[in-house]
C-alpha cells in the first residue's frame, strides 16, 4: 500500500482528527511564510513585532504591520487546503484546527472549532484597558489606531515576541493534542 492510501485508511479509521496548520497552508493563498528561503524574516527585521519595541515605537511598528499583514491578508482567499479542512469538519470527520496562522483564512473558509495559537488579525486590543475591537471599525490609513475609550494605542490581537500564548487557545490546543488519534 502506498503512503497516500495508508493515510486515507488512517483518516477513515480515526475517531478524533485534529489539524495543525502553520504558514505553509496559506502560501498558496499568497501569504508569504515567515521563515525559509522566501521568508519575511530574510527581508525584514522582526524586531517591529517585539512587544517592548511596539510599545516604544508604535507608529513604526504599525506601518510595517499594516503593509505586511493587513494589506496582504485582506486580499488573500482560502485555498483548496483550507476548504478541504472545512469539508472534513462539515462531515464530522475533523474535530478541530490548531493554527499558528493569524491570517483568518480558516474562519473565512468556514471552519468553526479553531484554536488560534498566535491570535488573529480580526481584532485590535487596547494595551491599557484591554478592550477588544473589530479591525474593520478602524481606518488603518490613520496610524496608529487608538482606543476610543482611553486613547491608548491599539495593537493587533496576535502574539508579538515577548507575549504569552493566549487562553483559551493554549489550554484548548493541549486538550486537542491529548484527544486526537490522528493529526493532519
Amino acid at each position: 500500500m502506498n503512503n497516500f492510501n495508508a493515510a486515507v485508511q488512517t483518516i477513515k479509521k480515526a475517531h478524533h482528527i485534529t489539524a495543525f496548520t502553520g504558514a505553509g497552508i496559506s502560501v498558496e493563498s499568497g501569504i508569504p511564510p515567515f521563515r525559509g528561503e522566501n521568508g519575511l524574516w530574510n527581508k525584514i527585521d522582526p524586531v517591529f513585532l517585539d512587544i517592548s519595541y511596539f510599545q516604544r515605537y508604535p507608529l513604526h511598528s504599525w506601518k510595517l504591520i499594516k503593509k505586511i499583514f493587513f494589506d496582504t491578508f485582506y486580499q488573500a482567499e482560502p485555498n483548496p487546503a483550507h476548504l478541504a479542512l472545512k469539508e472534513m469538519e462539515k462531515k464530522g470527520k475533523m474535530q478541530a484546527i490548531i493554527t499558528q496562522n493569524i491570517d483568518n483564512l480558516h474562519h473565512r473558509a468556514g471552519n468553526s472549532n479553531i484554536y488560534e495559537y498566535h491570535g488573529n488579525s480580526r481584532n485590535l486590543v487596547c494595551l491599557k484597558c484591554s478592550r477588544s475591537f473589530p479591525v474593520q471599525d478602524f481606518d488603518l490609513e490613520k496610524l496608529p489606531p487608538r482606543c476610543p475609550d482611553c486613547d491608548e494605542t491599539l495593537k493587533p490581537d496576535f502574539i508579538f515576541f515577548g507575549e504569552p500564548i493566549p487562553e483559551p487557545a493554549r489550554k484548548g490546543s493541549i486538550l486537542e493534542t491529548q484527544n486526537a488519534d490522528v493529526f493532519i
